[in-house]
């Protein structure tokens, strides 16, 4: 074991140096009977060099009878020879001088091991008398750095000391002569505290005749404690009485040195064990005892180390230290820390670590182990292991990358740590990047990443956050869009480093894009939409004018295209659309923009005119390129083009001017106008009324101005009244009441006929309830909704049910119509609307029948239960016979279908008779009654069977 504290000098080279000053012969011998001490005066006695007996038994000196003489048994077998003259043994040697051996003192050497030393006097001629040879070992026990002492113990049981080395006073500062003896039989200068384990081994030793082991405290003339320690070897005498011969040395230093130690390893936070060479343990600090749960760690003095280690760990050590005795080469000693598994005294294990060194000193190999318990610092270790392995699960559930990167001061870019999204981002590793940042780089198109080097050395420049908005192409080819934040720190040695999340938005890029798109294209046919032409017109306008030239907007729309999505499906539709849209782009110059408006209107930017022949060369041309029919998967259409113009900056500055202009001018060559029509102030005029009405139709829409008028309609048969049709009326306070005539059009155009018909429908549900509650009969009331609404069935559906809910009505009084023109251009949907319908209840039916384009087998698919005849057909019913046998089939046709069959606009007692007599269910018109507000119709349903009343 190693400390701060200086080493002692053993009592080996004491006895050396003390020997050579002792002109007779000595020897000391140690436990095991092994030469430790030759001084000169022996190497001429016995003629050999000391070299040669060191190490050596006695045998080689003294004969065969010492073969086995070690330090406990040198007296006995020095007494066992006859007496020398002169005094000692006589020791016959054939062939030598005879000797004359004294068997001296005994000491306590390193380590509390034994030591014995003998004189031997030559008792040749030559030889010096033993009273020479008696001075001269006085004067060796004077020149000993200790104490040399005889004691007795008598048989009475009392103690003295006949002899006390004058080294009692070098170390205590008494004189001999002073050192008194107390009553118990102790040295007064012994210390009380040690006194009672000083008899018990007295009487020991007195009993059992083996060496006594000398340790205690002393106190010198100045009241100083010092540690006294040696050893004495007993001897009986004739009289009975015990002799001990012992030498004491001063150990003060040493225990000094040895309690400041332990108190230090006491103190320690980390177990320390020494060990000798065959695994035994020779100490352990208090922090071991508290490891391994050994309350008093005595316990471990004398056992294995293996003891301390779990069954695995053991047999593993065990190898390991057989190896290194053998052979010096082991994976213990001096490898630094190991973990190993520590068995507890109550067989419980703990982690530890271990520390294995090896120390030498006088010959002997001590190993020393530093324990640590690392439970502690494992469950730290395993929580941080669950942490980081739930960071990185976090960090690699990410869409995109967290990351750790670094910037050296010579520029180049590290990652010093990076999540596995860089796999389904780059196509790489996360450790292919870490060896190599440059990677990230050359994914970079070399515009992103010249901006995205600029921004980093801002950013670590200014140690400002940084963000990210980068385009890379992995190794696929796949190009990703990662957006971040990352924040800088600058280390010691220049570097930045950023810690950062960037995320993989390419799926959000591409719905940007995809929605950037939807803003500014026209999905179906990929021409720019209304939007884009406002943009693209400001352009044109600035270049027009820099040339002073015009520029021309044209609105066109398709002739007869509403007969393909009634007859063949709005899937045949779309795909005209898109050859009429590249038939539209081929007819047209580089530099004209064609765009789609919606429906089956398209918007055209003409740039570069400069007078009015010119716009008719190219509407001509666009006309000319329509006349051969659009040919699409084998079938042949023939699409005419209808076409409504304006000029900037004459008939407007504006790109939304100019639009409603052009649409002023198509309007008005549908209208009967020509193929094509340009903008005249006229339309204007129409078109400012037309704006003016919308304005008020969306004021009237938030003052709840629109009202239900109700016109009645009569059972043929009964002559009740089994119905009525809601209409729409605009109750406006400047106009009065407005005709459905001069609003619904331009509702229908401003896309706010939808919520007029929630407001008629809301007030019919109204009524509905009010005549009830008035205890009036029950008819259903049908309301008009437009196609429209029919496409949003969600919302449709949404209305009727909050209407019902509102106003508590029976869903069977609430019967909705639909156009046919509505119901035919997407029967599917209609269907399905239909049929949500009726499973709440409410029914429907075909108003306006004979002017659409209907389908004989989707109608009977159509889950309604009534078609109305359009007026159109009853007004000349008996004047026209081709009206007639019109009507007349359709009611045979409905009747077939199991459907009622309504005729509208009935105002003749003629129409009524026609009517009756073609079997028709049900009619309504002026005959009977014109619409009627609420109470007027309240007051007819009081009034029974209603009267015809021509006019």
């Amino acid at each position: 074991m190693t400390s701060g504290v200086a080493p002692l000098p053993g009592i080996v080279s004491t006895l050396s140096a003390a020997a050579e000053a002792v002109s007779e012969a000595l020897i000391a011998l140690d436990a095991d009977g092994g030469i430790l001490v030759v001084n000169g005066a022996a190497e001429r006695v016995f003629d050999r060099r000391r070299d040669d007996l060191i190490g050596r038994s006695l045998d080689v000196v003294f004969g065969g009878d010492f073969a086995e003489a070690m330090a406990s048994n040198l007296s006995a077998k020095v007494d066992a020879l006859p007496p020398a003259p002169g005094g000692g043994r006589l020791l016959r040697r054939p062939g030598l001088p005879p000797l004359a051996l004294h068997a001296g003192f005994s000491v306590t050497g390193d380590h509390g091991r034994p030591l014995a030393t003998i004189v031997i006097r030559d008792l040749s001629p030559r030889a010096d008398s033993w009273l020479e040879t008696e001075e001269r070992l006085g004067g060796f026990a004077a020149s000993m750095p200790g104490i040399i002492f005889q004691r007795v113990a008598h048989r009475d049981g009392s103690l003295s000391y006949p002899f006390l080395s004058s080294g009692v006073h070098a170390v205590l500062g008494y004189h001999p002569a002073e050192m008194s003896v107390a009553l118990d039989g102790c040295l007064n200068a012994i210390h009380w505290a040690d006194r009672e384990s000083y008899l018990r081994r007295l009487r020991q030793s007195a009993q059992t005749l083996a060496i006594c082991s000398e340790e205690f405290r002393a106190i010198t003339r100045e009241g100083a404690v010092k540690w006294l320690s040696g050893a004495s070897q007993p001897r009986a005498m004739a009289n009975g009485d015990i002799l001990w011969d012992g030498v004491l040395v001063d150990v003060t230093e040493r225990k000094r040195a040895e309690l400041w130690l332990e108190m230090i390893m006491d103190r320690a936070a980390d177990g320390i064990v020494t060990i000798n060479e065959q695994g035994v343990i020779e100490s352990a600090n208090a922090a071991v005892g508290t490891f391994f749960g050994y309350a008093d760690r005595g316990e471990l003095i004398g056992r294995r180390v293996e003891i301390l280690m779990a069954e695995a760990d053991r047999r593993q050590h065990t190898r390991h230290m057989l190896r290194y005795r053998e052979t010096g080469d082991g994976a213990l000693i001096g490898a630094g820390p190991r973990e190993l598994t520590g068995r507890r005294r109550d067989g419980t294990t703990f982690a530890l670590e271990l520390a294995l060194s090896e120390v030498r000193t006088e010959g002997r190999r001590i190993f020393i182990a530093v324990i640590r318990d690392i439970t502690q610092r494992k469950e730290t270790e395993g929580a941080l292991a669950a942490t980081r392995a739930r960071l990185q699960t976090i960090a690699d559930n990410v869409p995109g990358l967290v990351f750790q990167r670094e910037l050296t001061a010579e520029g180049v870019l590290r990652f010093l740590f990076v999540s596995n999204g860089v796999h389904e981002v780059l196509g790489i590793t996360p450790e292919a990047l870490l060896a190599d940042g440059e990677l990230f780089l050359g994914a970079m198109d070399p515009d992103v990443r010249a901006a995205f080097r600029e921004t980093l050395r801002q950013s670590a420049s200014r140690l400002e956050p940084m963000e990210e908005d980068i385009k890379l192409r992995g190794r696929d080819g796949e190009e990703r869009w990662l957006r971040g934040w990352s924040r800088p720190s600058r280390r010691e040695d220049g570097s930045v480093v950023w810690d950062g999340v960037t995320l993989d938005v390419t799926d959000r890029k591409r719905a940007e894009d995809k929605l950037t798109f939807l803003a500014y294209y026209d999905p179906l046919t990929g021409l720019g939409n209304r939007s884009l032409f406002i943009d693209r017109f400001d352009r044109a306008r600035r270049f027009a004018e820099s040339i002073q030239a015009w520029v021309a907007v044209l609105s066109i729309g398709l002739d007869r295209f509403g007969m393909v999505n009634a007859t063949i499906g709005h899937t045949m539709g779309d795909k005209v659309l898109i050859a009429v849209t590249r038939r539209l782009q081929q007819s047209l110059e580089a530099g004209s923009i064609v765009c789609r408006a919606g429906g089956d209107r398209f918007l055209v930017l003409l740039t570069g005119l400069t007078d009015r022949a010119d716009l008719r060369e190219v509407v001509a041309t666009i006309q000319d390129a329509f006349v051969p029919p659009i040919e699409v998967e084998g079938q042949q259409f023939d699409i005419g083009l209808t076409i409504g113009g304006a000029l900037h900056p004459e008939d407007g500055r504006e790109a939304e001017t100019l639009i409603m202009h052009a649409d002023a001018a198509l309007h008005r060559a549908k209208g009967g106008g020509g193929a094509f029509q340009m903008f005249t102030p006229e339309m204007g005029a129409r078109a400012a009324h037309l704006l003016t009405i919308q304005h008020k139709l969306r004021r009237g829409l938030e003052r709840h101005e629109f009202v239900a008028y109700f016109q009645p309609q009569v059972d043929l048969r009964s002559g009740l009244i089994t119905g009525c049709e809601a209409l729409a009326r605009w109750n406006s306070p400047e106009d009065g009441l407005v005709p459905p005539g001069k609003f619904i059009g331009v509702a229908e155009e401003y896309g706010l006929i939808d919520a007029i018909c929630g407001q008629v429908l809301d007030d019919s549900c109204r009524w509905l309830s009010t005549w009830r509650a008035r205890g009036l009969p029950q008819v259903p009331v049908a309301v008009n909704i437009s196609g429209r609404q029919f496409q949003n069935a969600r919302q449709l559906v949404a209305m009727v049910d909050q209407a019902l809910r509102q106003s508590g009505v029976d869903p069977r009084l609430l019967e909705l119509e639909l156009t046919e023109s509505s119901a035919m251009s997407d029967p599917e949907n209609a269907i399905a609307v239909v049929n949500l319908l009726r499973e709440r209840g409410v029914s429907c039916a075909i108003d306006d029948f004979g002017t659409g384009y209907s389908s004989l087998s989707v109608l009977k698919r159509f889950p309604i239960g009534k078609l109305k005849i359009d007026r159109s057909f009853v007004m000349d019913v008996t004047t026209d016979p081709n009206d007639a046998a019109i009507v007349q089939a359709i009611i045979a046709m409905a009747h077939a279908l199991n459907l009622r069959v309504v005729a509208e606009g009935v105002e003749t007692l003629d129409h009524l008779a026609f009517l009756r007599e073609v079997h028709c269910d049900a009619v309504q018109g002026f005959l009977f009654a014109r619409p009627l507000p609420g109470e007027d119709m309240a007051l007819m349903l009081a009034g029974g069977p209603p009267q015809p009343n021509p006019r």
